[in-house]
């Protein structure tokens, strides 16, 4: 390997280039590249020209600091290991970009307590409001609390603007599936979220109830690195099926299942929760409930910008429709 001089890099050009190399004054290349003042057709293209060929861009944090509006949101997520957030992460940072925001990402390393953290950073920083995958339960608070205008994800709420999967009926879909497969010997896999807050868990007991025996339910992170206790379990070979939380934990059943020798479908059906891009190409592939992430993504930026346009209206809830995705992780019993 040779070692090489390492190039600085180069010094963006401002706004008294784009006017020296065009041939204007400071403020008529400003008014010619932001759409103001009474410059001439020629004249706006000559800078405009002159900008595109020095590679002038225009400095947004200076702008913000000029017009007292800020250009950024914010995005806080539990666990970018997690790909049901990367995927949701790139449907807000394209609609907010659509509208002229950037996005600046917090992850909370699944911390609970650094989530309210994350937002007083975001406070600090400046951005016109965020979007916060709330994870704890009692932990938003009321809007007045804050600085910034939010927009709550994954928690119900009625003070703060509110995007959800419908939780209940995508754990009503996956087992009214499981019973119409024949199971009635059923594992519940939770994962680390507070009861009064755990719809799926609370839904997909009550819908099974009378029809089919949950053999044993417990609880693990979720992750595909999942707990002893869920490992214990499946080695009993109890149950027919398992519903899992999310999709990470459901891998991590495949893969636990896989180690203790145990067969899926054939011996144990498994369905997932979320439909993340590896449900489809594990092995088997995973039977799942789909969330619109770039829907549910787009709707919270689209309702977070309406909110700092209007900071007093009352708060909006929306609750996104899902669907069951059949793959081959599930089977019919005899």
């Amino acid at each position: 390997m040779t070692d090489r001089p390492q190039t600085a890099p180069r010094k963006p050009a401002t706004l008294r280039d784009v006017a020296r190399e065009a041939g204007v004054s400071i403020a008529a290349a400003s008014y010619s590249l932001n759409g103001g003042g009474t410059i001439g057709s020629e004249a706006r293209a000559r800078v405009r020209e002159a900008a595109q060929r020095i590679g002038y861009r225009p400095n947004r944090s200076a702008q913000a600091v000029r017009t007292g509006r800020a250009t950024s949101l914010g995005l806080i997520v539990p666990d970018l290991n997690n790909p049901f957030f990367p995927g949701l992460a790139q449907a807000v940072e394209r609609a907010a970009r659509r509208a002229g925001y950037t996005v600046v990402l917090i992850d909370t390393a699944n911390s609970a307590e650094k989530e309210v953290e994350a937002v007083r950073d975001l406070e600090t920083y400046g951005v016109a409001g965020a979007v916060w995958c709330q994870t704890a339960i009692d932990l938003a608070g009321e809007p007045g609390d804050y600085q910034i205008p939010l927009l709550v994800m994954g928690a119900p709420g009625k003070s703060f603007d509110n995007v959800v999967g419908d939780d209940v009926a995508g754990m009503r879909l996956a087992a009214a599936h499981l019973l119409a497969m024949g199971h009635r010997r059923i594992g519940s896999i939770s994962g680390m979220v507070p009861d009064p807050i755990d719809e799926r868990r609370r839904t997909f007991l009550a819908a099974v109830e009378g029809q089919a025996e949950v053999v044993w339910d417990v609880r693990t992170p979720f992750s595909i690195d999942i707990s002893d206790a869920v490992v214990t379990a499946l080695a009993r070979r109890e149950a027919t099926a398992v519903m899992c939380g999310n999709d990470l934990i459901a891998i991590g059943v495949l893969k636990a299942a896989r180690r203790l020798g145990i067969r899926v479908p054939e011996e144990l059906s498994v369905v997932g929760f979320d439909d993340i891009p590896w449900a489809s190409i594990v092995t088997p592939a995973l039977t799942t409930v789909h969330q619109p992430l770039r829907e549910m993504g787009e709707l919270a930026t689209t309702l977070l910008l309406d909110r700092i346009a209007e900071p007093d209206r009352a708060a909006r809830h929306f609750k996104v429709d899902v669907r069951l995705v059949e793959r081959d992780s599930v089977t019919r019993l005899a």
